[in-house]
């Protein structure tokens, strides 16, 4: 009797696990591509491509579009492009609790460094950008 009630609780437990199949937020590691970035981009006001057509048309991006659709599941997610020129050290980083929240964080040195940030997240998530101050 024991057994069957772990075995039951183990499956109820996995297939809620299952249901919550929202994609997670990921970074695409942009090193590796030819961008055309803006250096006169802010931090706070990123840029969301929900489609391949968007991304084809997107001058940052026009060279890399190929590459960076092999990241991306049109249908279920869409990027967000970070792209600015600021301190060396800047900060963006995605929140791992809430989808398409994203904190910034000001740098203090007097570098200036073009700084490019490429994510994939939920295409119903609201992008927003929190400034944090170390």
């Amino acid at each position: 009797m024991r057994r069957l009630f772990c075995a039951l609780t183990l499956l109820t437990v996995s297939s809620l696990a299952v249901a919550d199949d929202k994609p997670a937020v990921k970074e695409i590691d942009t090193k590796d591509f030819k961008l055309a970035v803006d250096r006169d981009g802010k931090p706070t006001a990123p840029t969301e491509i929900k489609t391949a057509d968007e991304l084809a048309k997107n001058a940052a991006l026009k060279e890399a579009a190929e590459a960076i659709k092999k990241h991306v599941n049109f249908e279920k997610e869409k990027l967000v492009l970070f792209a600015w020129g600021g301190s060396g050290g800047d900060r963006i980083t995605a929140d791992a609790k809430n989808p398409g929240t994203f904190n910034y964080s000001p740098g203090f040195t007097r570098d200036y460094r073009l700084h490019v940030k490429l994510f994939v997240v939920p295409k119903d998530a609201v992008v927003k950008v929190v400034t944090v101050r170390q």
